[in-house]
């Protein structure tokens, strides 16, 4: 592989496809050969042994995904000049949150035996529920948590602000955080009054007043249009009910460490179904916020530049083959930008909102894709449009 022969869009799909690929292949033949039950404890007691199992079930978890990791994470952001942090930094931060991601896995999945056995199925239901809440928590506070309080930069916002009041779109609170990661997008965080834009601290220099102002009333406009919360609504259901299906797998359940490790296993295959198609309403929602804009008098150009600028500190991919976005690409390339907007249902940012949810089941392709393997602050704000 060359820089010339591979791009670094192309080199972390390929990245994507074999660390998403080998862990599907691993659950299937798990369930096929029915390895949990013939490996781990079977018994609906409580015993010290669970805390175990799930333990080492976690670390298989972290061992099999390291040289992923360190590829997507290290390797090829330097190879591609799109990192200078050094391997002991990367190495550290990666370790950090590894270890904390895993932790909680293995706190999840105990209270899902907890109510599983106390309550069955609805009490393991009710506990997924209330991973997913928690996870959306953690994500709010950890930017909040995360905020630039300095007045850097300010004058631009605040000037990128005038000029979305001119297109006459309402934005909710924002606020500057500080990271490492070039390819860290920020997002929208909470509910109602409460809800608030996230932007990179690295943007607000990088982009002229005007990009800046474009992609702030993008997340605007989904959050006004009500594609945020469907992207929410759709991404927990989603994950919810392929939990309640997979505990229907043959020797699957939520009241043995067996039992439930099959059912990780066939989530494991649920969310891959995930990344096949919804991907579609992510890309749907792109395109139906690019028509909105232009209706509040954003213009045109005004949206396909902050879009090129937007995919330059991603994986500078103007175009890609059809086929290769529609699988593997819930943002529409900067290509597609003046097609017309799709007409097919659409919750914004709901792929990769999704995978991010799918901790609350002991998710292990929530970090395993190509936009965020071995790369920690991606892993629970995914990037997004």
């Amino acid at each position: 592989m060359t820089k010339t022969a591979m791009t670094y869009g192309r080199a972390r799909l390929w990245l994507g496809i074999c660390g998403v690929g080998s862990l599907v292949t691993i659950c299937t033949v798990a369930l096929v050969l029915a390895l949990p039950s013939n490996f781990l404890s079977k018994s609906t007691d409580f015993a010290t042994a669970d805390w175990g199992q799930l333990s080492v079930v976690a670390l298989l978890f972290i061992v099999w995904l390291a040289p992923f990791d360190f590829l997507g994470g290290y390797r090829l952001p330097k190879s591609f000049l799109k990192s200078e942090e050094s391997f002991g930094s990367w190495l550290s931060n990666y370790l950090k949150a590894a270890i904390g991601q895993s932790l909680l896995f293995i706190a999840f999945a105990w209270l899902i035996l907890v109510f599983g056995r106390w309550f069955g199925l609805r009490g393991a239901i009710s506990m997924v529920l209330l991973a997913i809440g928690f996870c959306f928590i953690l994500r709010n506070q950890s930017m909040r948590f995360r905020r630039v309080e300095s007045s850097q930069g300010s004058n631009k916002l605040l000037d990128s602000l005038t000029l979305i009041q001119s297109w006459q779109i309402f934005v909710p609170n924002i606020i500057v955080v500080r990271h490492r990661d070039i390819g860290f997008t920020g997002g929208i965080i909470g509910f109602g009054n409460g809800a608030t834009i996230v932007i990179p601290q690295a943007w607000i220099e990088a982009m002229s007043q005007a990009e800046l102002a474009t992609v702030i009333a993008r997340r605007a406009v989904a959050f006004n249009s009500g594609s945020y919360y469907r992207g929410l609504a759709f991404a927990g259901v989603w994950n919810l009910l392929g939990f309640i299906v997979c505990t229907q797998l043959p020797n699957a359940g939520v009241d043995s460490v067996a039992a439930l490790v099959n059912t990780i296993c066939g989530f494991t295959l649920w969310s891959f179904l995930g990344l096949l198609t919804l991907p579609t309403l992510s890309r749907n929602a792109s395109l139906q916020i690019d028509h909105l804009l232009s209706q509040h008098g954003t213009p045109k150009e005004l949206i396909f530049n902050a879009a090129d600028s937007f995919d330059q500190m991603q994986d500078g991919e103007r175009s890609r083959p059809r086929w290769i976005e529609t699988i593997f690409h819930p943002v529409p390339s900067v290509g597609r930008r003046n097609a017309l907007p799709q007409q097919g249902p659409a919750a914004w940012n709901v792929a990769r909102t999704a995978l991010f949810f799918s901790w609350a089941c002991f998710g292990v392709l929530s970090r395993a894709v190509h936009c965020n393997v071995g790369r920690p602050e991606l892993w629970t704000m995914l990037p997004i449009d």
